[in-house]
């Protein structure tokens, strides 16, 4: 909510100062500024916007990762588990693939502390529930 709330203040902030500048007539200000100023406050605004909207959502099928660039969905099992260090070296947790590689889960940030922990191990749990076992 707080990044929704915050792109919408950046594009309200910019629009209002490209046009103020315009308004009180500083002479390095032209038109093409005002254009350029918007344009660069609707970039911000997005980038704020796809901030909040970074996610790990599961399903019944698998997990689906909204990461700030990418979305990708993980079939339970692709997914054989979950790495994140406890001191502080990954920013968040990986996951580790069935291909060998791994993707990264901006939803759960290593900054939140105990509460990002909580949430990988609670990941964790998730993936071993909903994974097949290799008996079935």
């Amino acid at each position: 909510m707080i990044c929704i709330v915050g792109s919408i203040v950046v594009l309200i902030g910019f629009a209002t100062l490209s046009v103020a500048l315009l308004v009180v007539d500083w002479k390095p200000w032209k038109p093409v500024d005002m254009i350029w100023m918007n344009l660069l406050g609707i970039i911000f605004a997005l980038a704020l916007w796809r901030v909040g909207d970074i996610q790990a959502r599961p399903s019944r099928t698998g997990l689906v990762v909204r990461n700030m660039v990418r979305t990708r969905e993980f079939a339970w099992g692709e997914i054989i588990g979950v790495s994140f260090a406890p001191d502080g070296d990954d920013p968040w947790p990986l996951l580790d693939l069935s291909d060998g590689t791994t993707y990264a889960v901006m939803a759960i940030q290593h900054a939140d502390g105990p509460r990002a922990h909580a949430e990988c191990q609670r990941l964790r749990r998730l993936i071993d529930d909903q994974t097949p076992s290799k008996e079935e």
